[in-house]
């Protein structure tokens, strides 16, 4: 931010973000993204707005093939690691180009971010998820994972009971958030996962 104008123009972004259901992020193809898109996207998806990236300007960019879009979402996967999950259009005002899609696109990840699935799935899910890869063990403290559910939406809030719920590496979380995007179409929205003693009204 290095002038009035730009300050005041971040600031209705984030007093936009503060209201918004599912913000799409527009940025300049032949610019690329930006520190500042960067923290506006981050700061979103932390409020827990669905996000959806709109790569404008695409037929302004020359000498691209079919791996141009792939590989720019790589690297920039690589500095933010939720953007895995968040779906980027690549469109032209201009021409038109695929602006069409937004609209469907906007709806999908509204829907996923209110999504709310039946215990029994999420559990027949985070069941499957420990069978292919139990939480990493210490010698005489044992973690389980006995149950879950879902305690939220808006965006979609899992409470995973344990014995020691303080001892899930950020890893085997991050493992399980996949595997339950995976199986639901949370797209676009953040997942938050919330581990708990049982009896706990944490």
């Amino acid at each position: 931010v290095e002038d009035d104008l730009e300050f005041y123009s971040t600031l209705r972004t984030e007093r936009a973000i503060e209201r918004a259901h599912v913000c799409v992020l527009v940025v300049d193809a032949t610019l690329g993204l930006h520190n500042q898109d960067l923290r506006i996207a981050t700061q979103a998806w932390d409020r827990g707005a669905g996000l959806i990236i709109l790569v404008n300007k695409w037929d302004l960019v020359e000498e691209k093939d079919a791996n141009t879009a792939r590989q720019g979402q790589e690297a920039l996967i690589a500095k933010a690691p939720f953007l895995q999950y968040v779906p980027f259009l690549y469109v032209s005002a201009l021409t038109g180009q695929r602006i069409r899609k937004l609209l469907d696109l906007i709806v999908a990840v509204a829907e996923g971010r209110e999504l709310r699935v039946p215990t029994a799935e999420v559990n027949k899910v985070l069941t499957e998820l420990i069978e292919r890869n139990a939480p990493p063990q210490k010698p005489g403290e044992e973690v389980k994972l006995l149950y879950a559910s879902q305690i939220g939406t808006a965006p979609p809030t899992l409470a995973i009971v344990s014995n020691r719920p303080d001892e899930v590496p950020e890893s085997y979380q991050r493992y399980l958030a996949h595997g339950f995007r995976e199986a639901w179409p949370f797209q676009g929205s953040p997942l938050r996962l919330k581990f708990t003693r049982r009896g706990s009204r944490r």
